[in-house]
């Protein structure tokens, strides 16, 4: 064999082995993404004796299916369970030692949901890694301890005080065109904006209540409106049953606000004084029953009077 043919072999191996290396050296490193085929419709989150249901329908997030969850913050765990990036496998056959290395003796468990209550993914939640940026978990009952980036540990930690959403409405004062008002003692007045958007005015174009409607003092009522284009709830009433009581007997005032194309409406009630009384609130935009704060309800229930010059 010449020295040339023996070069070129031993060169052959080199390179062969150095292939060798990189085929593991970069299937280590290869993210691998797994993702949830079927839509999510509910997520369950556990830790310990707590445990946090989510659930979505048409868009919204609910928390135990009747209580207003915050979009953004349910759509992220929603969003993060449905899909998961695979850094590198730790171990195949982990020992006892290994759940306590990684933090998966007392963890998180997150399942995920199809609408026909199918189990799409089950996500167990260890420690996170030294940088904070990747989480030790086990996916989908496996024995298997993977690396996944992302600190689900800060995910899935939100509870359920910090996920409910107070906001009943939120609109635009400059989008908001009619507003009709109905006092259960004093009738109803409705009023409405006229005119180009740079030079409106409101006037009252309905009203049972016996005033000067000329004397009606427009940029006091724009006013008023830009002051109510928020309401928030004080509490969610997920203690009182509505059906105990008869709610429309004691509606005492309703708001409709029409705005960018949709009616906003709002109605407050006076029964179970304990409960809040005058505070207890329904908004169309949940339906789910609420208090309010005392400063909110004198917010929202204007005098027509003081619309009115004298």
């Amino acid at each position: 064999m010449t020295k040339r043919k023996i070069f070129l072999l031993s060169l052959i191996a080199v390179l062969a082995v150095t292939y060798v290396f990189q085929l593991i050296f970069f299937s280590r490193g290869k993210i691998q993404e797994i993702s949830v085929k079927d839509e999510i419709a509910s997520v369950k989150i556990e830790k310990g004796d707590t445990t946090l249901n989510l659930t979505k329908n048409s868009g919204s997030y609910f928390i135990d299916e009747k209580l207003p969850a915050k979009a953004e913050a349910a759509g992220y765990i929603f969003e993060n369970i449905s899909s998961i990036k695979i850094i590198d496998t730790i171990t195949k056959n982990p020992s006892e030692n290994d759940f306590e290395r990684y933090g998966l003796v007392s963890p998180v468990t997150v399942t995920a949901f199809s609408s026909d209550n199918k189990t799409l993914r089950s996500i167990t939640v260890g420690k996170t890694s030294s940088t904070g940026n990747q989480t030790y978990v086990q996916l989908d009952g496996k024995k298997e301890i993977y690396l996944v980036s992302g600190n689900f540990n800060s995910t899935f930690s939100a509870s359920k005080d910090n996920l409910l959403d107070y906001i009943l409405y939120k609109v635009n004062a400059d989008e908001v065109y009619k507003i009709q008002v109905t006092y259960s003692t004093f009738g109803t007045f409705t009023a409405e904006k006229a005119g180009e958007s740079a030079n409106f005015k409101w006037s009252i174009t309905q009203t049972d209540n016996d005033v000067e409607t000329e004397k009606f003092n427009s940029d006091k009522f724009a006013e008023w409106v830009s002051s109510v284009t928020e309401l928030k709830a004080e509490k969610w009433m997920t203690d009182f049953n509505p059906s105990d009581s008869s709610l429309d007997n004691s509606r005492y005032f309703s708001i409709i606000i029409s705005a960018a194309g949709k009616d906003i409406h709002v109605d407050l009630y006076q029964i179970k004084a304990d409960a809040g009384s005058e505070k207890l609130c329904i908004c169309s935009e949940n339906e789910f029953l609420c208090t309010i704060a005392a400063e909110d309800v004198h917010r929202l229930v204007p005098e027509l009077e003081t619309f009115i010059d004298e």
